[in-house]
């Protein structure tokens, strides 16, 4: 299941769920990374570059956040972290991960726990005095 297939009430348990999971990675340099969008380096293409990244990147992530993991993983399909490590095996993790990461609501959510603060107003940070 993918983030972005959550709706209705079940959005806010999910987020309540993952935001210290979430934030515990997103203050990780090292893990967040193959996060960062970075320009294609010059000969090499975007599927191959993907690739270096990941390949670099997800060790390091499964071996120093594998709770948090297993915490967003588990709340996104909607069972304990228990349950979902019962029923772990290389397929599902691969899978699960892919899902994750393909999902532009997930990648719109962990960039946000990325971002900073600012100081001001909505209305005086965006300059749109309609909303």
């Amino acid at each position: 299941m993918r983030l972005s297939d959550i709706k209705g009430e079940r959005t806010l348990e999910v987020i309540a769920e993952i935001i210290d999971p979430l934030c515990n990675i997103a203050e990780d340099a090292e893990a967040t990374a193959m996060f960062r969008r970075e320009k294609v380096p010059e000969g090499m293409n975007a599927k191959k570059f993907l690739v270096s990244r990941i390949r670099k990147g997800i060790p390091s992530l499964l071996k120093t956040h594998k709770d948090d993991i297993i915490t967003i993983l588990a709340a996104i399909e909607g069972v304990t972290k228990e349950e979902y490590t019962e029923s772990l095996n290389l397929v599902r993790l691969t899978k699960d991960a892919i899902d994750l990461l393909t999902d532009e609501a997930f990648g719109e959510l962990f960039t946000s726990a990325q971002t900073e603060n600012t100081s001001g107003s909505v209305l005086e940070n965006t300059g749109d005095s309609n909303l």
